[in-house]
């Protein structure tokens, strides 16, 4: 046989494994565990240990920023639950209230995180044993083929999705750049399904970014708001169709947290009429634009998960899915959809001149 031929079967098979090796990454999950795991023994982290942990794939995004909060609130976090002391600032964190996550994200993330390493610690033999038996490549094939089924049609072969990785953080996911993040709890306590609808959610916005126009995006705040918010309603009806509140009850996350996106979400229409009243007023130069972003930030909260979920549902349940689907990159379609979904069920309906100026902002950039 051709020495060249056989040279480049084994070089293929080797790029193969590479490949598949990196559909996910656990190293920032094993370095937890070996800290914690210290921590349990009543020993003291040793720098070399935190400067590993530090450099894991997950947790070098946060201890590489300029702003070190979430990093070291994280390793302060981990000491408070797996250290031998610190009950003091645990219950200070806890007895932090749901008011008080609304005003200050930064109390949300820190009452979040704890909350989180709590039910780590509550079942960490059980986590370690999952952490070493699961499957993990095979959650990503099926999360894949899930977002494939979502969407109506196979999935774009030239398109690389970004590989899986997880850590233990608050009980979240989110698609970067380089890689789609996971909290590892978070997927240990769902049950099979909830595990692919989950991460199917965060692959589409991995692949919607492919289909994304960013010169509309990146034009303005108020463009990057209109897309957010489709990109997280059409996202939310992947794992999160049974609605808000039975997915945080099934899920067992943090209270507070599923109140208020429960809130949220039931509000959505007052929210809806308030985000069409700040853009008109600007779109008439009444109010200058650092004003109109200041509001919408305080209405399109959470990403626009609550906002875009109610009007994907919406559209939804008024037979208009498919076309959702088929323009899922396109905000200005999202919003028509919702209004002629909303004329037909007698909701919060858009003005013809909000859906005017949508229009015209965005018809130079989706054809």
């Amino acid at each position: 046989m051709n020495k060249i031929f056989i040279y480049g079967i084994v070089i293929f098979i080797i790029n193969l494994n590479e490949l598949y090796a990196q559909s996910y990454d656990l190293t920032s999950v094993d370095e937890f565990f070996k800290v914690a795991g210290i921590l349990k023994e009543g020993k003291e982290i040793s720098n070399v240990q935190w400067d590993n942990f530090d450099n894991s794939a997950c947790y070098r995004n946060y201890s590489k920023r300029q702003d070190k909060f979430v990093i070291n609130t994280i390793k302060n976090s981990i000491i408070i639950v797996f250290g031998s002391s610190h009950n003091s600032e645990l219950d200070s964190i806890l007895s932090i209230t749901e008011k008080d996550m609304e005003r200050d994200i930064k109390l949300l993330f820190k009452k979040e995180l704890l909350t989180n390493y709590l039910s780590v610690k509550s079942n960490y033999d059980s986590i370690k044993s999952f952490r070493e038996n699961y499957d993990f490549n095979n959650l990503v094939e099926k999360s894949k083929q899930r977002l494939g089924s979502f969407l109506g049609q196979p999935l774009d072969s030239s398109i690389i999705l970004n590989p899986v990785y997880f850590l233990f953080i608050t009980a979240d996911g989110k698609n970067n750049e380089e890689a789609i993040y996971v909290d590892f709890n978070l997927i240990y306590k769902k049950t099979e399904q909830q595990r692919i609808d989950f991460i199917a959610h965060e692959m589409f916005h991995n692949y919607r970014a492919y289909f994304r126009n960013y010169d509309f995006i990146h034009s303005s705040d108020l463009n990057s708001a209109l897309d957010m918010i489709q990109d997280e309603g059409i996202a939310d009806l992947i794992d999160k169709k049974i609605g808000y509140n039975n997915y945080f009850i099934e899920n067992g996350e943090l209270t507070e947290l599923g109140e208020i996106f429960v809130k949220l979400y039931s509000q959505a229409p007052t929210d809806l009429e308030r985000f069409q009243s700040v853009i008109l007023d600007y779109s008439k130069d009444k109010i200058t634009e650092t004003k109109m972003i200041d509001e919408i930030i305080e209405i399109v909260k959470f990403g626009g998960h609550p906002i875009g979920f109610y009007m994907a549902n919406k559209i939804v349940s008024a037979g208009y899915q498919e076309q959702m689907l088929i323009t899922f990159y396109n905000p200005y379609e999202f919003f028509r959809l919702y209004n002629k979904a909303a004329k037909e069920q007698n909701g919060f309906q858009l003005s013809d001149e909000f859906m005017n100026y949508l229009n015209e902002i965005t018809k130079e950039y989706y054809r």
